[in-house]
C-alpha cells in the first residue's frame, strides 16, 4: 500500500470513527438535564401522571388543574436534552395568569420518562400523540399546544394529524433534522457538514434502528396544517436561526404569525422579552381558546 493510500484509509477510518461517535451523541445527548425543578418550588398543585405511548413506552407527566375550573388544556413540550421542570417556570404563566389546565410530560429518553435513544421526531411524535389523548381523556375541552426547540419541531410535525388542536405556540422549531444536526455539530465541535455529518446521519439510521429517522421535517409537516401557529425565535439564535423559523412559518398552512425576539438567544427568548413575552402569548392563546 502506497502512503498516499495509507493515508486515504486512515482518514476514511477517522471519519467513520468520529461521525459513530457523533451520531452517539444526537441519540443520547451529551448535556442531559437533571430532574430538579418541580411544582413544590412555585406552590403549584399538581397531579403525577404515568401513561404509555402506543409503543408501550413509559412516560411521565404533571398535570396542573386550572385555578377557574377551565377545560382548556396546553400541552407542553419541552426540548432536547431538557424535561417537564426545565420548562415549568417558562409557561407557568398560562395556568396562574391566564388560568389554563397544563399537562407537562417528558418524552422518551428524558427526565422521570423511561429510557430510550432520542430521535427528535420520529418516537417523540408517538409521545405527543399519547400525551394529547391522555389529556383529551382528562379534560374534554379544546387542546393547544405550547412547543420549545425540539418540543416545538415534534409539534408542529402533530398539527396535521391532529386538526382538533385549536392553536400552537411553537419556539424555535428546527425546519429540517438534517440542517440542525449540521448546525449542532458545528457549533459544539466546528464539525463539516461533508462527509462527517453526511456519514453521521448514515450512522443514526444504522445505530438507531430507523432508516427514516433524519426524514422527520417540520417545515415540510405544518404545510398541511390548519392550526394557528404563533412562532417565536431568538434574534441571536445560533442553533435554530431566524431564517430557519420563519422557513416553518412560511410553510405553515393555518392562520400563522412570526416574533423574532430583540437580543435572545435560544431557549431564552422569555428571559429576553421579559412582561412582553407572556403578554403576547397570553393574548394568543386568549383569541383562540377564550
Amino acid at each position: 500500500m502506497t502512503a498516499l493510500a495509507l493515508g486515504a484509509a486512515v482518514l476514511l477510518l477517522a471519519a467513520l470513527a468520529v461521525s459513530y461517535w457523533g451520531a452517539g451523541l444526537l441519540l443520547s445527548p451529551p448535556f442531559m438535564s437533571a430532574m430538579t425543578v418541580f411544582p413544590e418550588r412555585f406552590g403549584a398543585a399538581y397531579e403525577k401522571v404515568a401513561f404509555l405511548s402506543d409503543d408501550g413506552h413509559a412516560l411521565s407527566g404533571w398535570f396542573l388543574a386550572s385555578p377557574r375550573g377551565r377545560d382548556e388544556t396546553v400541552v407542553v413540550c419541552h426540548g432536547w436534552g431538557d424535561n417537564k421542570g426545565e420548562i415549568l417556570e417558562h409557561t407557568l404563566f398560562l395556568n396562574r395568569d391566564c388560568g389554563y389546565n397544563l399537562f407537562y410530560f417528558d418524552f422518551r429518553g428524558h427526565g422521570e420518562s423511561a429510557p430510550s435513544p432520542v430521535t427528535m421526531g420520529k418516537l417523540e411524535l408517538v409521545d405527543l400523540e399519547a400525551a394529547l389523548a391522555w389529556a383529551k381523556a382528562k379534560r374534554p375541552g379544546p387542546l393547544a399546544l405550547f412547543g420549545i426547540s425540539m418540543g416545538a419541531a415534534v409539534a408542529a410535525q402533530a398539527l396535521a394529524r391532529h386538526p382538533e388542536v385549536a392553536a400552537a405556540v411553537l419556539e424555535s422549531p428546527f425546519a429540517r433534522y438534517r440542517l440542525v444536526g449540521g448546525r449542532w455539530a458545528w457549533n459544539h465541535y466546528r464539525v463539516p457538514y461533508f462527509p462527517l455529518v453526511w456519514l453521521l446521519m448514515r450512522w443514526l439510521r444504522v445505530r438507531s434502528g430507523h432508516a427514516d429517522i433524519d426524514s422527520y421535517d417540520p417545515e415540510e409537516a405544518v404545510g398541511a396544517a390548519k392550526t394557528p401557529v404563533f412562532f417565536i425565535v431568538g434574534e441571536r439564535d445560533e442553533l435554530m436561526p431566524p431564517q430557519d423559523v420563519r422557513r416553518v412559518h412560511d410553510r405553515a398552512g393555518g392562520p400563522k404569525d412570526c416574533w423574532v425576539v430583540p437580543g435572545a438567544v435560544h431557549g431564552k427568548c422569555r428571559p429576553a422579552a421579559t412582561t412582553e413575552y407572556d403578554a403576547r402569548v397570553g393574548a394568543f392563546y386568549r383569541a383562540r381558546l377564550g
